[in-house]
């Protein structure tokens, strides 16, 4: 599919269905991961069929729903824009592949994201990316 029709058709998703993601999606997505923390020096996690992430308050009032699988995406603080520049690959990847995300900085548990990622001294939890199928594709809202 062509890159600027992946970019026109995504949009950020939050309701998820209760449906698990397949076996070789799921071995596709820890490659595309591997590559691109190999690539970029960062510590992207995923995590699948964890719903702790998403339950709590802040998840609720952002509208948050059937959230259990999502990206840790774990750096330094001189690593956010290559975090986000990376995250945004990884977007567009997942949209081609069929699945939704959403770009979360804080309306995600950290205490409960902490506890499952794994930092290392001088790292921090950048942002999360949620991950699955969504109950919509989104809808577009006029760019800036």
């Amino acid at each position: 599919m062509d890159i600027l029709q992946v970019m026109k058709e995504r949009h950020s998703v939050r309701q998820y269905k209760n449906q698990p993601i397949k076996h070789e999606t799921k071995a596709e997505i820890r490659d595309l991961i591997s590559e691109i923390n190999a690539e970029s020096g960062l510590q992207m996690q995923i995590f699948f069929d964890e719903p702790g992430c998403f339950d709590s308050f802040m998840a609720h009032y952002g509208k948050f729903k059937n959230v259990s699988n999502y990206i840790a995406i774990v750096g330094t603080k001189e690593q956010q824009e290559k975090a986000g520049y990376y995250g945004e690959k990884l977007v567009l990847k997942y949209q081609e592949m069929g699945l939704n995300t959403c770009w979360v900085a804080m309306t995600f548990s950290k205490g409960a994201t902490r506890k499952s990622c794994t930092l290392s001294r001088g790292e921090r939890l950048v942002a999360v990316l949620a991950l699955g199928y969504g109950v919509n594709q989104g809808t577009p809202h006029k760019s800036k």
